[in-house]
């Protein structure tokens, strides 16, 4: 392995004779055939050699800790320093952090943080998690949020020494007193409604006293209330023509950005889209929508295929996976939803100043809007964004406020 990286005799030599030269090798091959490009490759030996010559001093059995860690990257980052480079490195202490767990776990020698252990009512909320997802048919992305509000509050009881068997209403009432501190009235509303069916399954399970479910009061929250304002279509238009380059950022970005400006889709939609979604030769592209679990085609708009046949050319990595978004860096795996988030905000912050309104759903959003503003029904901008049912898109009449005015003055204008 050492020499396919290094072309000089003398740097072979060094690396083959230094500590767990065999352990080193096969530990870069591994990266290797993750496609880790050949400087990258590079400098992971030489921060591997830099570690096996260190590690000596520590007994063959000895479980390396995270202050450890710390120690090691801490004085490999003052080294580095002293040398003069013509282009430095990026953060070193953060390179070497993560080529050196990578390495000492390929050797065992690395302590594994302990599992968090599960709750003391883990086992009844997944019974909940079941029952929501095959008996009330909901979504898994809305029977996870659901999960998520029930496990805080349950860490939030055991905090308070108070066992689910002895929960009563005034303790449901300080939860959400303490909740109100920081949380909006929509965040409390999610909280509230997925507590209320928690308790329900409780009640009929026999875990809780009867009548706690009743207690929990769902705070009002008026319909259409609330704009979907944020990021103009105008704006959605210059972030996308500025993402326009030749590096794989950029091709990637555009890819991204276009899909949800012209399809409107959610986050979690691009992040599933993969290879075979795309027809190429019918000029078909296909989503797996997030809350119904549909699977709705488009056809494939020449600007967008353009964008996605770029990516895929010049700024894809080669993998097996066949998810159609990777990430740059190996080892190459799909988007996260941070990371697509970060994309998104990221750009946006360029045209937005507010930090609110800069993700993927925004520009859903600007993509709703324009719809609105070019004459669209509700029935047809809601099987464009996979609404299932007309409610879902009825708040975006509301945005449309120009035509508003004008059926006023049509109306009214007699009057004045």
């Amino acid at each position: 392995m050492f020499e396919l990286l290094f072309s000089r005799p003398s740097a072979v030599e060094r690396h083959r004779s230094a500590p767990l030269a065999d352990e080193r090798a096969s530990y870069l091959k591994r990266l290797a055939d993750q496609g880790t490009p050949a400087s990258t490759l590079r400098r992971c030996a030489y921060c591997c050699r830099w570690l096996a010559h260190r590690i000596q001093a520590w007994p063959p059995q000895y479980l390396f800790q995270r202050e450890d860690l710390a120690h090691l990257s801490a004085v490999w980052a003052r080294r580095r320093t002293r040398r003069k480079r013509a282009v430095p490195l990026p953060s070193p202490k953060e390179s070497f952090c993560a080529v050196a767990k990578g390495f000492l776990g390929t050797l065992g020698r690395l302590a594994l943080a302990p599992e968090p252990a599960p709750g003391p009512y883990e086992d009844r909320v997944l019974d909940f998690l079941t029952a929501q997802c095959e008996q009330r048919g909901l979504s898994p992305e809305t029977c996870g949020t659901r999960v998520r509000r029930i496990r805080k509050f349950l860490v939030y009881l055991i905090e308070e020494g108070c066992p689910l068997e002895d929960l009563r209403p005034e303790h449901v009432d300080a939860y959400f007193r303490h909740l109100a501190l920081s949380w909006s009235r929509v965040s409390l509303r999610s909280a509230a409604v997925a507590l209320r069916a928690w308790l329900r399954h409780c009640e009929a399970m026999g875990w809780v006293r009867a009548g706690l479910a009743g207690a929990v009061l769902v705070p009002r929250v008026y319909a259409h209330e609330g704009i979907p304002l944020g990021v103009t279509w105008d704006q959605v238009s210059r972030v996308i023509a500025a993402s326009e380059g030749d590096k794989p950022s950029q091709l990637r970005a555009r890819a991204v950005l276009l899909l949800l400006a012209v399809y409107g889709v959610r986050s979690g939609e691009v992040r599933r889209l993969g290879l075979d979604d795309i027809d190429w030769r019918r000029g078909r592209i296909r989503f797996l929508r997030s809350k119904s679990g549909r699977q709705d085609t488009f056809p494939l708009e020449p600007t967008v295929g353009d964008a996605i046949a770029q990516y895929l050319r010049r700024a894809r990595p080669r993998s097996e996976c066949r998810v159609l978004f990777l990430t740059l860096a190996a080892p190459f795996r799909p988007l996260s939803q941070g990371a697509l988030y970060s994309l998104v905000d990221h750009r946006l912050s360029h045209v937005l100043a507010s930090r609110k309104g800069r993700g993927p759903h925004a520009v859903r959003h600007a993509c709703a809007r324009r719809l609105v503003d070019s004459g669209f029904s509700l029935k047809e901008i809601g099987d464009h964004l996979g609404h299932r049912s007309a409610e879902a898109t009825r708040i975006y009449a509301k945005v449309d406020l120009a035509a508003l005015r004008l059926v006023a003055l049509e109306d009214f204008g007699g009057l004045l």
